[in-house]
This record gives structure tokens, C-alpha cells and sequence, in this order.
């Protein structure tokens, strides 16, 4: 239980990467405030989590509206009396090249993937300067590091994310505020519900040198780590769970 007392936010927490962390979340004692923009699948996540003997609240939302950020962060102090963690996992991954993609697709996956992380970030540290410190974490994914064919916008999108993962923690050290993210790989999770069979199989034979097929429990157990005090010594930093896919460019 090593992040007992602590309260999580958790966005885009109805579904994959987010509820697998909110689960491993609780395990490890925290409450958890689930964010995402589907009420219904959010309520499922809280009552598995009740049944499991945690505690969850959800909150709806849009992760790129300025407004409802601001608002949101004092509605979760209002039911939990603080925040010490938030998870920044609420995305789009959508396909198109340079040429493909149209203007209007192009800025929807920058305003969540990117101008979300940066308006969570942004709205949640003076709650975390309160409690004297916290953990800030975002999804990022391989392409953000090394962007390929035929995913401009989202490559484009978590490139900045990624940088602004490395501003936030230079700037927020001196506060004991923490800013780190996970890399992901392909998981099987609903954002990539589209690529299955053997399609997949060829590409993970391809590109993937561990046999493994990695899972949402893979990169929530990478989360709970960042987010408890055994990382307190790690800040800046891109994890990556890819089973060694960017180690070697390709396998």
C-alpha cells in the first residue's frame, strides 16, 4: 500500500491504459478521481473499483477545455481534500500522412493529446503545491519519440508532449513536484482496437524482438511505480515498454 492517503487523477480513466491505472491505483491504497468524457464507462470503472474495496469518484470532462480544467481540479479537492498525483492519459490516436491529414483533424489530436496534458499540468500544481509536492505523469508512446509513416498528428502531438513532460519537471523541481512519462509500445487497449489479427501479429513479429505481448498491467505497474516515492528520484524521463522495439529501430 504505497501510495496509501494519496488521491489520483486519473484522465481518460473509462477505458484501457486509464482504467487499468486507476485500478493499480487503488491496489496501492490511493483514491482515485476518474476523468473522461463517456459517464457510463466511467461508472463501470468506479463500481469494479468499489467492489474491490477502493475508492473512486468520476468527473466528466473535456480535456482541452481550459474551463472545465480549472474546475475540475476544485471539484476533486471538494470530495477528496487534496491531490497528490495526476495521470495524464486521455488521447486520440488517429491515422494521415502530410498529406491526408486535414487542418481540422490535425488540431483535434494536438488539443487533446497535448494542449490536455499541458492544461491538467498547468491547473493542478498549485493543488500539489498545497500538499507539499506530487507526481505528474503522461502517456507519451514510442512515436512521440520516434514518429512514423502515416501518423503525423499523433506523432506531432506527443512529441510536444514529451518535451513539455521535460519543461514541467526542470521548472517544478524546486516544489517537489515530479513530472515523468510512460512510452508505450502497441498495447492491446480500445486505442488500438482497429489493428488485431494477423495484421498485428505480423507487425509485432516484425518490430517486437520479446515475444510478449504487452498489456494495460505492464504500463499501470510502470505508472504506480513513477507515482510512488520508490521513483523519487526520477524526473524528466521517457519510460519505455515497448519489449525492445525502440532499443533496436527494428527488429
Amino acid at each position: 500500500m504505497k501510495l496509501k492517503e494519496k488521491v489520483a487523477v486519473v484522465t481518460g480513466g473509462g477505458s484501457g491504459l486509464g482504467a487499468e491505472i486507476a485500478l493499480q491505483l487503488v491496489a496501492q491504497g490511493a483514491k482515485v478521481a476518474l476523468v473522461g468524457a463517456t459517464e457510463r464507462k466511467l461508472d463501470a470503472v468506479r463500481e469494479t473499483i468499489r467492489t474491490r474495496g477502493g475508492e473512486a469518484a468520476v468527473f466528466v470532462a473535456d480535456v482541452s477545455d481550459e474551463n472545465r480544467m480549472v474546475q475540475l481540479f476544485s471539484e476533486v479537492e471538494a470530495v477528496f481534500g487534496g491531490i497528490d498525483i495526476l495521470y495524464n492519459n486521455a488521447g486520440v490516436s488517429p491515422e494521415g500522412t502530410i498529406e491526408t491529414t486535414t487542418f481540422e483533424a490535425f488540431q483535434k489530436v494536438v488539443e487533446i493529446d497535448l494542449y490536455g496534458i499541458f492544461l491538467g499540468s498547468k491547473y493542478v500544481i498549485p493543488y500539489m503545491k498545497k500538499r507539499g509536492g506530487g507526481v505528474i505523469i503522461n502517456t507519451v508512446g514510442t512515436f512521440g519519440l520516434r514518429p512514423i509513416p502515416n501518423k503525423i498528428g499523433y506523432s506531432a502531438a506527443k512529441a510536444g508532449a514529451m518535451s513539455l513532460t521535460r519543461s514541467v519537471a526542470a521548472e517544478m523541481a524546486k516544489d517537489n513536484i515530479r513530472c515523468n512519462a510512460v512510452c508505450p509500445g502497441f498495447v492491446d487497449t480500445p486505442l488500438n482496437k482497429g489493428f488485431v489479427g494477423e495484421a498485428r501479429e505480423k507487425f509485432l513479429d516484425a518490430h517486437q524482438p520479446m515475444a510478449l505481448r504487452i498489456d494495460s498491467a505492464d504500463i499501470a505497474n510502470m505508472a504506480v511505480f513513477l507515482a510512488t516515492e520508490d521513483a523519487r528520484a526520477i524526473t524528466g524521463q521517457g519510460i519505455v515498454i515497448d519489449g525492445g522495439t525502440e532499443a533496436c529501430l527494428y527488429f
